[in-house]
C-alpha cells in the first residue's frame, strides 16, 4: 500500500470538508441528536470498516463522535483511509443533512 503526498491529501481535503490532517491522520468529529444516534452511525461505518478490513480509531462522547484514519502498516494516510473517509462523509450527509 503506497502512502499519499501532501499534494494528494490536500486534493482530498478539497472534497472532505471538515476533515483535517495532522501527521498522517485524519480526523473528523460529529456531533449528533443524542447517544442512540451515535451508536447507529458508528455501527453503519464498523460494517463498511469490516467489509474493506481498514478500522479507524472511534471515540463516542454520548452524541459526539470522533474517527481518526490512518494505515497503520506503512505509517501514515493511504487511498483505504480516502475511501473510507468519504464514506463516513457520505454516510453522515444522507442521514443527518
Amino acid at each position: 500500500m503506497k502512502i499519499l503526498s501532501s499534494k494528494d491529501i490536500e486534493s482530498h481535503l478539497l472534497i472532505l470538508k471538515g476533515w483535517e490532517e495532522s501527521n498522517g491522520v485524519l480526523s473528523i468529529s460529529y456531533k449528533l441528536g443524542s447517544f442512540m444516534e451515535a451508536i447507529s452511525f458508528v455501527n453503519l461505518i464498523c460494517d463498511k470498516s469490516e467489509k474493506i478490513d481498514h478500522h479507524p480509531k472511534i471515540t463516542i462522547d454520548y452524541d459526539t463522535v470522533i474517527f481518526k484514519l490512518t494505515t497503520h502498516s506503512v505509517k501514515g494516510l493511504t487511498s483505504l483511509d480516502i475511501e473510507l473517509a468519504k464514506f463516513i462523509q457520505e454516510t453522515f450527509n444522507e442521514l443527518f443533512s
